[in-house]
């Protein structure tokens, strides 16, 4: 068996192992159980990679080290770098305790080293105190006197104009005194994270630490156990109340005892998984449809975001909608408009241009979860006050078409507890569904319009646009034939036709 101090951790693997020891353990001897990062999260971790870079412009003139020299050759680059009087060393790496850590930016200061950490986050979070206080236990028992702490995000009211501003795109917390208050529970911590790893698998339950602070990568191994539509799977009932329910031994919908409080749309969900009965209220439905008056538009956006704003008048991570599609129902026919923004350029200007003209001709303009539409328009009256005017009375036509079944005014078993148009469609219209389609919702979406930038073959760039326009297109026809669903339920068969 292995001393307990001869266990090498990282910094990750240390913030890791305070989450869930069974995760570290299961790195450490079973890494292949681990699920690979989707294309989604490997775009987050590449931000953050060019967060960080472009952080070191705010202390130019340093030396970086390349993670490919290998961790004993930086090192010792790093101790001949601090004995060489270098002012400044992005990822300075060090070993204490058997402990490595890498550090985004040391800077030499007035009093003593500088610790950075940066983040691509917009705000300081306790969960960053993490990594800097193992940063800072490792350092200081290397012998390197650190005298300030700091955490480098993003501004997110930074709004870029002309060229980047470093200094306002950034914001720099100091997290001195949280990071030395952390340094007392450090040796106890790894003692219990080494003490782990020594014996076999632990016998850890699943339990809220599988998703938070973070969604663990060993989560698919952990919850193989948990099946289909059991009481995870029931909308809005809080996390504590469904573990309480599964460390009390029930795991099924069926086995919920009848005096369990649910509320009334919950109640719904599990009937209906249990005994396939369709819940609808033909008068709510009613209701709703009078609110709809044609000719009816059937709008929806996409948007992507980053890190980094790349246009003026753009702020970190904020939505920008580069495409929109829109079916308008006059006169019993359809016709279908869309548009689609030039990657590399700022698509909102052309994107709102467009748009109001097509949706002038539309009394009710439907879409599906108003609160994100109505939000980006409005950024975009902000953005363009020239189209305020019209921007608001577009806004003054919207119509929300989740509202039936956000309200379990329709509710099928196949919705799964769901009121996203992802499973409403298919539960609703058999012949739909986002199955065949390359890119089968917004994250994909999103992040095949950036790929766009950067792909230089035409035959590829023409696949990747007609995927992105095919997959928009869907979402409003599929609108389109939820709501002649919801029609048909109010009027005698065979008097409403469709499309």
């Amino acid at each position: 068996m292995r001393k307990s101090r001869s266990i090498f951790l990282s910094k990750s693997q240390f913030t890791r192992g305070l989450q869930c020891h069974k995760s570290l353990w299961l790195l450490k001897n079973r890494p292949q159980l681990r699920a690979e990062p989707d294309a989604s999260l490997q775009a987050r971790f590449d931000a953050g990679t060019g967060v960080g870079l472009l952080a070191q412009q705010l202390f130019p003139g340093g030396v970086a080290l390349e993670y490919g020299s290998g961790i004993s050759q930086n090192i010792s680059t790093t101790q001949k770098l601090i004995a060489s009087g270098s002012q400044t060393i992005y990822e300075a790496t060090f070993r204490h305790d058997n402990i490595l850590a890498m550090v985004d930016i040391l800077h030499k200061g007035t009093d003593g080293w500088d610790l950075y950490e940066v983040k691509s986050s917009t705000e300081t979070k306790d969960i960053f105190i993490n990594d800097t206080a193992i940063q800072y236990y490792v350092l200081t028992g290397a012998g390197i006197n650190i005298s300030r702490v700091f955490l480098v995000h993003l501004n997110s009211r930074y709004t870029r104009i002309g060229e980047l501003d470093l200094q306002e795109l950034f914001t720099i917390d100091d997290v001195t005194d949280l990071t030395r208050h952390r340094q007392a529970d450090i040796p106890q911590r790894l003692a219990g994270m080494r003490q782990a790893l020594q014996g076999g698998e632990p016998g850890i339950d699943i339990g809220p630490y599988c998703t938070d602070p973070y969604e663990c990568d060993f989560k698919p191994y952990c919850w193989k156990h948990i099946p289909e539509c059991s009481i995870f799977d029931i909308a809005n009932l809080r996390n504590n109340r469904k573990f309480s329910l599964y460390y009390g031994g029930t795991l099924h919908m069926g086995d919920i005892l009848p005096d369990f409080l649910l509320s009334d749309n919950m109640r719904i969900q599990v009937e209906a998984e249990l005994t396939g009965r369709d819940f609808i209220n033909t008068t709510a439905i009613r209701e709703f449809l009078a609110t709809v008056i044609e000719p009816v538009g059937f709008l929806d956006f996409e948007t992507f975001m980053e890190p980094v704003p790349s246009f003026d008048y753009q702020r970190p991570y904020q939505q920008i909608p580069f495409q929109y599609s829109l079916h308008l129902l006059a006169n019993g026919r359809l016709k279908h408009y869309e548009f689609l923004g030039e990657p590399g350029l700022d698509p909102r200007r052309p994107f709102m241009e467009k748009l109001l003209s097509e949706v002038r001709p539309c009394r009710t303009i439907l879409v599906y979860n108003q609160a994100f539409e109505v939000a980006r328009l409005q950024e975009m009256a902000t953005t363009f006050p020239e189209f305020a005017e019209d921007i608001e009375a577009l806004i003054a036509r919207i119509v929300d078409l989740m509202v039936p079944f956000r309200h379990k005014d329709y509710y099928v078993k196949a919705m799964c507890g769901s009121h996203s148009i992802k499973y409403v469609l298919p539960a609703l219209v058999a012949d739909l569904s986002y199955d065949s389609l390359a890119i089968a919702d917004g994250e994909m979406a999103m992040l095949a319009y950036v790929r766009l930038a950067k792909t230089n073959g035409m035959a590829e760039k023409e696949k990747v646009r007609q995927d992105l326009l095919e997959y928009c297109r869907l979402d409003t026809f599929g609108m389109v034939r939820i709501w002649q669903k919801l029609v048909s339920l109010t009027q005698p068969r065979g008097q409403l036709s469709l499309f």
